[in-house]
């Protein structure tokens, strides 16, 4: 059975069943004992609690082409980029560009939990930044090994453009969440007509620069 150890432990809940299991097992031994029935009753036990737990976080449970909006699958899908890469320099343009394509995601999934129909384009949108993350990440490394002078100028300017574009989505994503946050609040139905044209925009600018890249020799 495999298990998504990174997914397990971002979440506070792990840690407090691991102590408590702990803290438990422990209490057990001193009041019942130190007898074989109780170290084997409270192994059982913990091996149960912690096994139930884990196996929420199966890799057969994750549809790796599932719902971006779904918060462990987006983060899952950037570990999966980061694992395609095992140079990526855990400081630098990655650590920005995870935290801008994870925020970005925050803030489109509570659009999306208030504006159903807009679910479409913020999938889309958040595909792009899949994109854009991926090619930071690949970048990055290219950086790292490209010798040429000619070809590290290319490369790096690919990387600033991706970078760029990425962090211009996670702002307008956000801007995006606060505007429909405020309509709502103040029952204004026309402050949202623009959304699904202001998305597009996002999605076009994304996918240019996106096909700027695969164009790219580099």
């Amino acid at each position: 059975m495999s298990i998504r150890w990174r997914s397990a432990f971002r979440y506070p809940q792990t840690t407090f069943l691991l102590v408590g299991a702990i803290l438990g097992y422990l209490a057990l031994i001193v009041f019942a004992g130190f007898q074989l029935i109780s170290l084997g009753v409270g192994a059982i036990i913990v091996v149960g609690m912690l096994g139930a737990w884990f196996s929420q976080f199966r890799g057969d449970r994750l549809n790796t082409t599932g719902n971006l909006l779904n918060r462990t699958v987006m983060l899952e899908h950037l570990d999966a980029i980061a694992a395609k890469f095992p140079t990526l320099a855990p400081q630098g343009p990655w650590t920005d560009a995870y935290q801008w394509a994870s925020e970005g995601q925050a803030a489109a999934a509570e659009i999306a939990d208030r504006d159903s129909t807009l679910i479409p384009d913020l999938l889309e949108a958040l595909y792009t930044v899949e994109g854009l993350a991926a090619n930071i990440a690949g970048s990055s490394v290219a950086l790292e090994q490209v010798q040429t002078e000619q070809y590290r100028t290319l490369t790096q300017q690919q990387l600033e453009t991706s970078c760029d574009r990425l962090q211009e989505t996670h702002h307008q994503l956000q801007s995006l969440r606060d505007q429909i946050v405020l309509a709502q609040l103040s029952a204004d139905a026309k402050a949202n007509v623009a959304l699904p044209d202001r998305l597009q925009l996002i999605i076009e600018a994304n996918k240019t620069t996106l096909q700027t890249a695969t164009d790219d020799p580099t």
